[in-house]
């Protein structure tokens, strides 16, 4: 791909510019307004091996852009090339700038041509990490275990991000251990978010915990990006990386097929991480050792998510799940990412394995009914959804939530997004005390005590879990926010 080209058109036009995008569906035929999402993850200019240049990534509805291009269902995960409008013109669509971090405006370009693309191969050959060396099994394996070391009893955590998702291993005293995912709404779920932003690193001085990365979407670990911001003189968004979150092991698995490339925005994260070295030539990013199926830790194992034919063989289910076992004895919890049950190997192979808790896929998405694994019968039977109050997706879905409980997920189905009054800092401070959260907690056995923070580091980061007395009731299903928002033009300088 050569060099881009600006276009100048007078004040009314504003500027344009040429986009290769990797286009992404979120289709759902239910709903009649949308039709579902659309996501344009695209970048101007070539590839370097150092950085990816002038990164911008919209979003619009389905319904709108089937309307201008037809067939567009067919380009699911497909290149293309776009051209981008500061302004509206004759059949244009909107589209919103997506950024991250604390931002939440709405600055809507328009989108006036999109035509099939092809990427070089270089370019082909980086978006799938075909030549990105892959981390031994036993380092992974290690690098968890000197993470948990001296942990004590163990407990689950699902925070409150709102529409993303983001848990963790917390030792006895609520610290985070092991982070998976680590997930923030983006601004145009900025809504879902909850009241104060936790600071997933203010227990830092006890370990840094590394993060096991289930998948590649967005939501699964923008709490990277510290602030996204629009320039519009170019059209592009730039992003500006939390420093903390390179500082510590990250653990992914690289694309398995020409369909699961990674896209700009993902791999301008994954080169910011190689280039951070926590140890002498061993980069931040660990990527999953080929033809490794699972990797065993003393608190658990990880495994490869493999999709059979039936499921869709995209990014969600072709990631990396996690059981928590302390001692790998007795039952576990099991966190999922966005993978269906049946890509999640033990759940096919491991009949006899025991749940006491777990993290439901995809924010309570749609999931496939017969495999839902059912849990310990004298267990906690906590299952908890990680997802937004009123986002367009519509999630949590009442027949996801109709299954948990038939399969015997009876006791506390709960979502993050039912925000409790945080008892530890009303406890302390009574009068000025406003903090909510739905940080929620999962235990082993009922009879197990709390974890326990005793330092005042895991209350100053808002990463209190909600505790385990505490009554809560099923979540209802989802009810869409309406797509329409208060919009902003790109401004022409």
């Amino acid at each position: 791909m050569g060099e881009y080209e600006t276009k100048e058109h007078d004040a009314f036009e504003g500027k344009r510019r040429q986009f290769t995008a990797l286009l992404e569906i979120e289709r759902d035929e239910q709903n009649e307004e949308t039709g579902g999402w659309v996501i344009f993850d695209g970048f101007a200019r070539t590839f370097s091996d150092e950085q990816i240049f002038d990164l911008l990534a919209l979003r619009t509805t389905f319904n709108s852009l089937a309307k201008l291009f037809s067939g567009l269902a067919e380009y699911t995960g497909q290149w293309v090339s776009i051209e981008v409008a500061s302004h509206a013109a004759a059949h244009s669509i909107p589209a919103e700038v997506v950024m991250f971090g604390d931002n939440t405006e709405s600055i809507y370009l328009h989108i006036t041509s999109l035509t099939p693309a092809q990427l070089e191969p270089d370019e082909y050959r980086m978006l799938t990490l075909s030549g990105e060396a892959r981390t031994p099994a036993t380092f992974i394996a290690a690098i968890l275990d000197f993470s948990l070391r001296a942990s004590g009893d163990l407990a689950a955590a699902a925070y409150d991000v709102g529409q993303g998702n983001c848990n963790a291993i917390v030792d006895q005293y609520e610290h985070p251990r092991v982070f998976f995912d680590l997930g923030w709404a983006p601004n145009f779920h900025s809504f879902t978010r909850p009241p104060s932003q936790p600071d997933f690193f203010a227990c830092d001085r006890r370990t840094v915990a590394p993060v096991v990365l289930s998948h590649w979407d967005m939501d699964h670990w923008s709490y990277a990006i510290k602030r996204s911001a629009f320039n519009p003189t170019n059209l592009t968004t730039r992003h500006e990386w939390n420093a903390q979150a390179l500082q510590r092991f990250w653990i992914g698995r690289a694309p398995q097929t020409k369909a699961h490339q990674i896209g700009p925005l993902a791999m301008s994260f994954y080169r910011e991480l190689t280039k951070v070295h926590l140890f002498p030539g061993i980069p931040a990013m660990l990527l999953w050792p080929n033809n490794c199926r699972r990797i065993d830790f003393s608190e658990g194992w990880l495994e490869a998510c493999d999709p059979p034919s039936h499921l869709p063989q995209d990014r969600n289910n072709t990631g990396i799940a996690m059981f928590v076992q302390p001692n790998r004895k007795g039952p576990a919890i099991l966190m999922t990412g966005d993978a269906d049950f049946p890509s999640i190997p033990s759940l096919q192979t491991n009949k006899r394995l025991k749940l006491a808790g777990m993290i439901a896929p995809h924010h309570g998405s749609r999931i496939t009914v017969a495999d839902v694994p059912k849990p310990l019968k004298r267990g906690p039977k906590k299952l908890v959804l990680s997802v937004g109050n009123g986002n367009v997706y519509g999630h949590p879905k009442q027949e996801s939530i109709d299954a948990y409980q038939a399969k015997g997920w009876d006791w506390d189905v709960i979502a993050t997004h039912q925000r409790q009054t945080c008892p530890h800092t009303v406890a302390l401070f009574p009068a000025t005390h406003s903090h909510l959260h739905g940080n929620v907690l999962l235990k082993f056995s009922p009879g197990a005590p709390d974890p326990k923070c005793g330092c005042g580091q895991v209350r100053q980061g808002n990463l209190c879990l909600i505790p385990s007395h505490v009554v809560t009731s099923c979540p209802p299903s989802g009810t869409r926010k309406t797509y329409i928002r208060k919009k902003k033009t790109a401004v022409v300088p």
